[in-house]
């Protein structure tokens, strides 16, 4: 499906309350910002007026789903970022201490999106349980974006590795593993190797580097699905969700396991490039 590709736009999906649209705007592209939850969609049109009169900015207050129309939504007060559609998701953040409340949203295929606006340049994806729709809706473009970035499940190591492979199928070659819990120690580098120069601190929550300007080094398919497998290993044993030894009290025993196992007690987005 012929449809025209823009170096200048990102796709933020998940915008939440535009930790990362904001850096984006700063990096001087332009963006389109996805957002199921009403409320956040309203805040960040206040806190990005200028951005959206200026056209730099598009907040489209929609779910990502596989149908037109309106879905169940779950909203998570005590954990805004948290809110989702997939009802897989609202049982664990129970089971984590957080209720969820229920509510009607407007939904749309992602293709319908990049059908409207264009390929982006980059895509971030972070739809707590969904995004795996953002990449088959990539599925019959003739384009895809340069870039991708989707936040790996914590627990489920199938899912991720269905994500990898929807990415895989759809052209991407290049692949970087980028530690989320580590995205507030990251530093913009100069000179810039994605849109401005600029210098930025990242909040907790927001994704980071982009691009060719995510930190780490590119590695193949195989090996990064080989690094997940070694993480959920981990994941298998400190966990924090599903962890054997996550409920072990004993300070020390903890610590020594923490130090061992550290790469299962965060979380990661995976990255990709054609």
């Amino acid at each position: 499906m012929a449809v025209s590709k823009h170096s200048d736009l990102v796709f933020d999906v998940g915008m939440h309350r535009g930790e990362d649209t904001d850096f984006y705007l700063k990096k001087g592209f332009r963006v389109i910002g996805i957002e199921a939850n009403p409320a956040l969609c309203e805040e960040c049109a206040e806190r990005f007026a200028s951005e959206i009169q200026a056209n730099q900015l598009t907040i489209v207050n929609s779910a990502v789903a596989e149908i037109d129309g309106e879905i169940d939504f779950y909203l998570n007060p005590g954990r805004s970022v948290w809110g989702t559609a997939d009802p897989a998701w609202v049982e664990r953040n129970e089971k984590q201490g957080q209720q969820s409340i229920k509510t009607r949203v407007v939904a749309r295929p992602f293709s319908s999106l990049i059908q409207q606006y264009g390929v982006p340049y980059y895509l971030k994806i972070d739809i707590e349980g969904f995004d795996h729709l953002c990449l088959s809706g990539l599925i019959g473009f003739d384009h895809i974006p340069e870039h991708v970035s989707v936040e790996s499940s914590a627990t489920d190591q199938a899912d991720t590795m269905y994500q990898l492979s929807l990415m895989h199928d759809l052209g991407y070659k290049r692949f970087k593993l980028v530690p989320q819990h580590d995205v507030n120690k990251q530093r913009c580098p100069r000179p810039a190797r994605e849109g401005n120069e600029i210098d930025y601190s990242f909040p907790n929550g927001s994704s980071g580097l982009f691009g060719e300007e995510a930190p780490g080094d590119w590695m193949s398919y195989d090996a990064i699905r080989s690094e997940y497998e070694k993480i959920y290993r981990q994941v298998a044993l400190v966990g924090p969700h599903t962890g054997r030894f996550r409920n072990i009290q004993n300070r020390y025993v903890r610590g020594v396991l923490n130090r061992l196992f550290w790469r299962g007690l965060g979380w990661y987005d995976t990255h990709a490039s054609i």
